[in-house]
């Protein structure tokens, strides 16, 4: 790479720091160089304006955010109102798990949902977990499926989580460059029966080729979804400048 690699983090990373002390939190963040974050659940209690506001006086501003299908089916118009408050035009829907019929539901009710974001001007996006590439719908892995079902749904991929599920990060950011906007980078090595979430670096994921697969104009975020606090994130930063 010729240029240095400019990644955000996920809030979620410090989810536990930021509930019990979301504005030194937010210092620490802004303190490792970070400029741009994707929002999780933890707001310290603002509204979108107030947390605007609270992220600008650090430099930072949130371009995506994650929000669960309960949220939405309480308050969508709640939700957009949250959206707006931050400045935030990029929404991904974060989990799901279901079975067979479930799954050919849930993609009409994000196409539906995408449909009604985009004339808010604000775009929508699944985040995938390994289950949607390891299991199938139709025949296919219900990855695929959502998407083709869901014309207007972007996609967030997370490149950890396809390789957990045995497939190539660098395939599907390939395959479906024309819809990712937005990529989480994470590592992870394999304990006992299941994954373990580590500092970049730390496990096993093609890290470099994930990196140089990244669609031209995605936001690429850093994401450890078990974290030693900004210890990780510290490191994880470390690691990234051998990367740019």
């Amino acid at each position: 790479m010729t240029q240095p690699l400019s990644v955000g983090l996920q809030l979620y990373t410090l989810r536990e720091q930021l509930a019990r002390d979301f504005d030194g939190t937010l210092d620490a963040v802004a303190a490792s160089g970070i400029t741009e974050v994707e929002l999780a659940g933890e707001y310290g209690g603002l509204d979108g304006a107030g947390l605007r506001a609270a992220l600008s006086e650090r430099g930072l501003r949130a371009t995506a955010a994650h929000i669960g299908g309960a949220a939405w089916e309480d308050d969508t118009e709640g939700q957009v109102a949250f959206l707006h408050g931050v400045g935030v035009t990029r929404a991904v829907y974060p989990w799901f798990k279901g079975e067979g019929a479930q799954w050919t539901a849930l993609a009409e009710q994000l196409e539906a949902l995408a449909q009604q974001l985009a004339a808010e001007g604000i775009s929508l996006s699944y985040h995938n977990h390994d289950h949607e590439l390891s299991g199938t719908v139709e025949g296919q892995p219900i990855l695929d499926m959502l998407l083709t079902r869901a014309p207007s749904l972007g996609l967030e991929l997370d490149t950890a989580w396809v390789y957990a599920a045995g497939k190539d990060p660098v395939s599907y950011l390939r395959r479906y460059a024309d819809r990712t906007a937005l990529v989480h980078l994470k590592d992870l090595r394999r304990e006992d029966a299941g994954w373990r979430t580590v500092e970049l670096g730390a496990g096993e994921v093609p890290l470099t080729a994930v990196v140089q697969a990244v669609p031209q104009g995605a936001s690429l975020f850093y994401e450890q979804d078990q974290a030693d606090g900004l210890a990780s994130l510290r490191s994880s930063l470390a690691y990234l400048k051998t990367l740019g």
